[in-house]
């Protein structure tokens, strides 16, 4: 291999660099649809789309009649002394690679303290060891797993650093019932992971039972109909039938999540296996619901435990008083912005991985045909179309 020149690496990546380079220099391809094919897809097929909505919304309409009487309603009222208090919020993001030889996982999670609408110290990040995963067959899942777990650990850390009196979550306060191990796939690597991240949420939630700071989820993205199932409309999201019910501020009482699935089951394992006595597992478990209107979007679920649920509006009046027109609180607007790993930085960790590979392969370290390893996998697509800057980035 010391003997290979520079012309001779450069000929042996030639197969390599086309499959990985052409996508980002290169301008995008236009697809070619047969005339008939995209009739169906984007004339009529929209046609029926709208039709279909259409359908949809009247009969939301026609519940909302029947309904509004029957769905017990909250507001929030908007305190300067409760809205001004230290509260910590946290958001974990993910964006791996998935290459034809293995999945490169990429997950980090951050936390801020903040008073009002005012960031009081410098973030905390949390990021695990760089790993590769050559046989992992639910790599996004076990991805999205660890970042969780990350959110978790880096939440206790700011408790501990700021103690705040209130704590915000970016997302459910219990784990997806799709990250169960008991899934097909699902590796010994991913269990032990599942068993590691059910621990770290007990810990944090029992750490703020125990100092009685209340911990509130706040879920931006849900498609549940516990709501809806409940009055006898399984079929429509919780979200679509209380925006047309919803005002500005207002809420819905707090309820009791049924506890359906594996997940509440595998963490009163856990909380019986540390000696968390079982009326503090009921206090921290017992994880209940509700449905606000922060903004002029459809209402953000929340999520609370038990032993703060008569703290809700506390909560509430925080986020009713440092959200904007989306809705979003000021401190998980902040958090979620310092550690949301978009499809370009992940291309760009991706080329500094094939950067730094052409250095071991000019070092003889390994073959210009192992470059291969860094293809990505057919129908994976570069996001990085800035043609200009990255020829200049790339010297090409």
């Amino acid at each position: 291999m010391s003997g290979l020149n520079s012309r001779d690496i450069f000929k042996r990546a030639i197969p390599f660099m086309r499959d990985f380079l052409s996508p980002i220099t290169s301008e995008s391809e236009s697809e070619t649809f047969h005339p008939r094919l995209y009739d169906k897809l984007i004339n009529s097929g929209t046609d029926t789309i709208v039709r279909k909505l259409k359908e949809y919304n009247e009969r939301r309409r026609a519940l909302l009649r029947d309904l509004r009487e029957k769905i017990p309603i909250g507001r929030f009222i908007v305190e300067e002394s409760v809205s001004n208090l230290r509260l910590v919020a946290s958001d974990a993001s993910s964006n791996g690679v998935d290459l034809r030889s293995a999945f490169i996982p990429l997950y980090a999670s951050a936390a801020v303290a903040a008073e009002g609408k005012m960031i009081i110290d410098e973030p905390i990040f949390r990021v695990d060891e760089q790993d590769v995963w050559p046989d992992e067959t639910r790599a996004r899942d076990r991805e999205s797993l660890l970042a969780f777990k990350l959110q978790f650990e880096v939440t206790l850390d700011a408790i501990e650093r700021w103690m705040p009196r209130y704590v915000l979550l970016d997302g459910p306060l219990l784990l997806n019932f799709w990250l169960l191990p008991t899934m097909p796939g699902s590796t010994e690597e991913y269990k032990r992971d599942f068993d590691s991240a059910v621990l770290k949420l007990i810990d944090l939630l029992y750490a703020c039972f125990k100092m009685d700071i209340p911990v509130v989820g706040f879920v931006k993205r849900t498609r549940v109909n516990d709501i809806c199932s409940e009055l006898g409309f399984p079929r429509m999201r919780d979200t679509a039938l209380l925006d047309a019910i919803l005002g500005l501020g207002e809420y819905t009482l707090p309820k009791i999540i049924p506890e359906k699935g594996s997940v509440p089951g595998r963490c009163r394992k856990v909380c019986h296996k540390i000696g968390i006595p079982d009326r503090e597992i009921e206090d921290i478990l017992g994880i209940h619901f509700s449905y606000a209107k922060t903004g002029f979007t459809t209402p953000f679920r929340l999520e609370v435990p038990r032993y703060c649920v008569d703290r809700l509006e506390d909560v509430g009046s925080i986020i009713l008083a440092t959200s904007e027109v989306d809705g979003i609180p000021f401190a998980l607007k902040e958090a979620d912005s310092l550690v949301r790993i978009n499809t370009s930085l992940s291309n760009i960790r991706t080329l500094m991985i094939y950067s730094k590979a052409l250095d071991l392969v000019k070092r003889g370290d390994l073959g210009p045909e192992d470059l291969n390893l860094l293809t990505l996998q057919h129908g994976e697509n570069w996001v990085l179309r800035d043609g200009e800057h990255l020829r200049g980035l790339l010297g090409v």
